[in-house]
């Protein structure tokens, strides 16, 4: 019997003081996480909706014939695409981003409030989205024992830090940037269909992939740093559906996923890779920096970025950044170090994975979410709104210290512990 009480007991303490209580319904909690990434957005971007058009908003909406649609036809559309593809100056296959460009025009023409609405509910949605995929995700059979407790405060409170962090502005209020929005947006959605099809059977499983791959083609064709997504989902199915096994079954699967990545990269190879390699050779002529600079500056700048998440002050962020180039390995010397760093990081990461998988996912998120944009294409060295998805492993990271934190302090804090009756009054 005492054994059973002690049980009964760890159990209480596990739940936290806050689940001791009367929970209100699952749905009524999801509402008001949703009402509260909402406010938090608008109380966050309620001053931007007039922002005017800068930089890049002019080559890509304000003189762009291509999304200038007056009267929206099948003829028109199929020459945005064609016009989008083929234009020289353009790099990008950014069609469904564009697209709503087009939409935006053709309802607001060159209003900007209609352009910052969609991207205030793109953002709205993708803090939407990634509570659901963290929820999902702590509540995994491989997971739940240890953070099921701690799911919805974890999922809630990362959700509330990324509409809210200041390093989310330019993705949100420089309208152009949409394009990162609606790649993460569809991306977090890709992720979230997943597991459910992971989770799923039959014909609901065969609907969720699907999803998830209209998903994936949307996300892509917004931005193409999304196309990581493939990696990131073989990176998860290892860790969190697999239990990162090395067992010869383990290991069959572990292959598999790795021959499904490199037929994937093949064949995104055979579609756009001469067109990426001309982009490539052609867009260093006019950059004063090579390629083997850019590479080892991105070194630094991945450290930077980590920098700009935990010390956000309006003197260090930036539309228009001079960052130092790195000439060699040691020049300047930071560059060894950051190197250094981010192998060791990546290396812990490997190395702590068997004992913990989330800590060991989370860290590689950001890296790997980074590695198109930080790597050898000839683009601006730095540019915040890159961060967009690569800053979601740090705020779990620390939604799970902080709220871990919280939950210890009130197991050991009885002061702290809400006050329950426990019968009537004698006054009753």
């Amino acid at each position: 019997m005492a054994k059973r009480n002690k049980k009964q007991k760890l159990v209480q303490e596990r739940k936290g003081p806050l689940e001791t209580g009367r929970k209100p319904q699952p749905w009524v909690r999801h509402l008001i996480a949703i009402g509260l990434i909402a406010g938090v957005a608008l109380f966050a971007y309620a001053n931007t909706f007039h922002v005017p058009f800068h930089f890049d908003d002019r080559p890509n909406i304000t003189q762009n014939p291509n999304v200038q649609i007056k009267v929206f036809t099948w003829d028109r559309f199929e020459r945005l695409i064609r016009n989008t593809y083929e234009d020289k100056n353009n790099t990008s296959i950014r069609f469904f981003s564009l697209l709503t460009l087009a939409l935006n025009y053709r309802f607001g023409g060159l209003n900007v409030f209609g352009y910052h609405l969609v991207n205030f509910f793109v953002h709205i949605a993708s803090g939407i989205f990634l509570y659901w995929f963290l929820l999902l995700t702590f509540n995994l059979p491989s997971l739940r024992e240890k953070y099921g407790f701690l799911s919805y405060k974890v999922a809630l409170f990362t959700s509330l830090i990324f509409i809210s962090h200041p390093i989310q502005t330019q993705s949100v209020t420089y309208i152009v940037q949409r394009m990162s929005s609606m790649a993460g947006m569809f991306y977090l959605l890709s992720l979230v269909l997943y597991v459910k099809g992971r989770l799923s059977s039959g014909w609901h499983r065969v609907l969720y992939f699907g999803g998830m791959m209209l998903g994936y083609l949307l996300a892509v064709f917004s931005k193409e740093n999304a196309a990581i997504l493939p990696f990131i989902v073989a990176l998860y199915e290892f860790y969190f559906f697999q239990k990162l096994d090395l067992s010869p079954r383990g290991k069959n699967i572990l292959f598999t996923l790795i021959g499904i990545l490199l037929v994937l990269g093949a064949l995104g190879f055979v579609i756009w890779g001469e067109r990426y390699i001309q982009i490539t050779i052609e867009g260093y002529q006019g950059r004063p920096f090579t390629m083997s600079e850019r590479v080892l500056t991105q070194f630094r700048i991945v450290l930077y970025y980590l920098t700009l998440l935990v010390f956000p002050h309006p003197s260090r962020l930036n539309l228009d950044y001079d960052f130092p180039v790195s000439k060699t390995i040691l020049d300047p010397p930071t560059t060894l170090i950051s190197i250094l760093i981010i192998a060791g990081l990546i290396g812990y990461s490997i190395w702590i994975a068997k004992k913990k998988p989330v800590l060991s996912f989370f860290i590689l998120w950001y890296f790997v979410n980074l590695v198109i944009e930080s790597s050898i294409f000839p683009l601006e060295l730095v540019y915040e709104h890159r961060l967009y998805l690569p800053s979601v492993g740090p705020f779990v990271l620390f939604s799970l210290l902080a709220i871990r934190g919280i939950e210890k302090l009130r197991t050991k804090a009885p002061y702290l512990k809400p006050i329950s009756r426990v019968g009537k009054s004698n006054s009753s």
